[in-house]
């Protein structure tokens, strides 16, 4: 069948029409092509080392717990007992909704209830991550205390979550499980303080304290607790080859300088490794972008626990207990960044050092989203041997300190029992673990110190 000249006519349109599209096809698939190059590596993102990863439930606890009940008060400032409770909450509730409460009188009329006391203010990104939330919006921006009411077996039970420092909290609708009800019916509602469990908790009868009208109120044992004193060594933490690899994506790029025999320098050019040994420390410095526009942190707690979850991590050693925890969250809005320290617990308490280059702390500061410093310690507790016992001040005795000390009372804003590191050269191991009081001022661990006697407790010989 022979084509007519009409018909070929609207071949040959139907051809150019076809022959136009795939040019234009064509021409917007190069437009539109982004070849796929091979991202550099951040440091966060280059190769974990460690011991282990942690989950933030791990970092993120509370230095005190206190139970109201019977309008008494009994406390522990020990990490194992308030682990034990902790651990339960987290994984027994589930948040359902938040209301604001203006009046902290109303918020602290505690009951029989169970409160948590953390060491800094957390975020509420951190308690999205720790326990359930039905709800994205949560009013309160940041807290430092959860008080739990005795949990019944009604449907609205409630926590409450109060900011100390502001003055301010917030009610929150929760979902109780069966186990964490069956705690509070078998556990909570029988607590004796005369118990062995008790004792193995390290409760004592406590009475409060507030020193003035805006300070939070403090839970103090009335009577001195006997806590151990150890001695102990160290150990080196890790070989720096290994730090070097995680922090820097680029192996080529880096060069080492080395100064006196005591220090190394690594760098790329833009961060940079350090690594002294006259005092065991490494400290890496990461340049924020150098753009004028300043991104306010929108998760410091969270991004300096990952970034160090993967350099090491707060697990230091598989051995024993020993870990890092989070101690403070300081804004400087001045300064535009965050920092974050987490801090060495051991024996069951915090421990605290008068040195800036000593292993109780891990620091992280943070600007733009971004870490621009990590610092830690080359050394870890190898291990610690129990030598003697301190019996520290009650309630009476710590009221004196405070009124005897050179700060205004006023300034407080937590107090726990913690261990202080001594390395006097008269003792037969690197250093020793002293028990003492601690007071926070101002971001600030300091020990309650008397006048009369430096550590503020009694030594009491091992039978």
């Amino acid at each position: 069948m022979r084509m007519t000249k009409k018909q070929f006519e609207n071949f040959k349109t139907i051809l150019l029409n076809v022959l136009v599209l795939t040019s234009l096809f064509l021409t917007w698939q190069i437009w539109t092509f982004e070849p796929e190059y091979e991202k550099e590596a951040a440091p966060t993102e280059a190769s974990p080392v460690g011991i282990q990863e942690v989950n933030i439930s791990d970092v993120v606890k509370p230095n005190q717990l206190v139970y109201h009940i019977d309008n008494q008060h009994f406390t522990s400032f020990n990490f194992n007992a308030i682990n034990k409770f902790y651990n339960e909450f987290i994984s027994g509730i589930k948040i359902k909704s938040f209301t604001v409460e203006n009046d902290m009188e109303d918020l602290e009329g505690r009951g029989d209830s169970v409160e948590l006391i953390f060491p800094t203010l957390l975020s509420n990104d951190v308690l999205k991550k720790l326990v359930s939330i039905s709800k994205d919006d949560i009013p309160l921006p940041t807290f430092d205390r959860i008080i739990i009411p005795s949990i019944a077996s009604g449907k609205n039970n409630e926590i409450i979550l109060l900011d100390t420092s502001s003055q301010v909290g917030m009610r929150a609708t929760i979902e109780a499980s069966s186990k964490m009800k069956e705690w509070y019916a078998n556990v909570f509602s029988s607590f004796d303080i005369t118990s062995n469990e008790a004792e193995e908790m390290e409760m004592a009868r406590a009475k409060e304290l507030q020193v003035s009208n805006k300070s939070p109120v403090f839970y103090l044992p009335i009577q001195g607790q006997s806590i151990a004193s150890f001695g102990g060594s160290t150990d080196e933490l890790a070989n720096e080859e290994d730090f070097k690899e995680a922090l820097f994506p680029e192996q080529d790029t880096v060069e080492k300088n080395t100064f006196n025999n005591i220090s190394d320098l690594y760098t790329d050019g833009s961060r940079d490794l350090t690594f002294n040994y006259d005092n065991e420390y490494m400290v890496f410095k990461n340049p924020p972008s150098t753009s004028s526009q300043f991104d306010a942190n929108e998760s410091p707690i969270l991004d300096a626990y990952g970034f160090i979850n993967k350099h090491f991590g707060f697990r230091v050693t598989d051995l024993n207990d020993d870990k890092y925890v989070l101690s403070e969250w300081v804004t400087s809005s001045q300064k535009n960044t965050d920092q974050i320290t987490f801090r060495l617990y051991t024996e069951g308490y915090p421990v605290y050092s008068s040195s800036t280059e000593d292993l109780d702390e891990v620091n992280v500061t943070l600007e733009n989203n971004d870490v621009s410093t990590y610092k830690r310690m080359l050394k870890i507790i190898q291990y610690t041997k129990e030598i003697s016992e301190r019996q520290l001040p009650g309630y009476e005795e710590v009221e004196a300190l405070l009124e005897e000390g050179s700060f205004k009372t006023s300034e407080i804003q937590n107090m726990t029992v913690g261990y202080t590191i001594d390395r006097s050269a008269n003792q037969p191991y690197d250093f020793s673990l002293i028990p003492q009081w601690f007071v926070k001022l101002n971001g600030t661990w300091t020990p309650l110190q008397s006048t009369s006697n430096a550590l503020g407790g009694e030594e009491v010989g091992l039978e």
